[in-house]
């Protein structure tokens, strides 16, 4: 699977008051175990919620996690559009680095990235990276659009030169991820993949 291949089989049809009451536990589940140990019985006995309800509406663990993993993106605010590439992206930055300075927010990305155990907890990340990167591709598609990608840079290329220095410091450290270097890392980034 390609990271830019949008995610399917998504729930569409939960209804507000079970997803405000199962979402949190998600979440709550996902900083305490990652994603290898999760499980929907825990989950559900752990938050008092009816496991049946939780297989009607999602099916699966795979489905409840990346489910969980598109609610999370929405946290982002809207794709920035300032009109440049590099307003773009230091708005992006920022706004990565809010959701993951939030206790759930870095809980969240490091219930995400430890080693994978088997294939189907791949796939869950998987789904949940491509999600992630549409919303970047958006700002690197318009870039080119105008002009301002340097030939060759790929679109993959610079979501990771600008995402992984932020994603490293959320999971290494506890130290909150600051405006500053999230504008020397945009400045590093633009250097990167802009054309000069």
């Amino acid at each position: 699977m390609s990271p830019d291949q949008p995610p399917d089989g998504l729930p569409d049809a939960v209804p507000a008051d079970v997803r405000a009451q199962v979402m949190p536990a998600v979440l709550d589940e996902l900083a305490r175990w990652g994603v290898e140990r999760f499980s929907i019985e825990a989950l559900a006995e752990r938050h008092r919620i009816d496991a049946e309800m939780i297989y009607h509406y999602w099916g699966d663990r795979q489905r409840l996690i990346v489910d969980a993993a598109l609610a999370d993106l929405e946290t982002w605010g809207d794709v920035p559009d300032t009109g440049s590439l590099r307003g773009d992206l230091e708005a992006l930055a920022i706004s990565v680095a809010k959701r993951v300075n939030t206790e759930v927010g870095r809980a969240f990305l490091r219930a995400l990235v430890m080693a994978p155990r088997g294939r189907h907890d791949e796939e869950t990340r998987m789904m949940f990276w491509r999600a992630r990167f549409a919303v970047v591709r958006q700002i690197i598609d318009r870039a080119r659009r105008r002009g301002e990608l340097r030939d060759g840079i790929t679109a993959v290329a610079a979501t990771q030169v600008l995402l992984a220095p932020i994603n490293i410091r959320a999971l290494y450290s506890d130290a909150l991820i600051e405006e500053e270097y999230c504008s020397a890392i945009v400045d590093l980034a633009y250097h990167a993949i802009a054309r000069q």
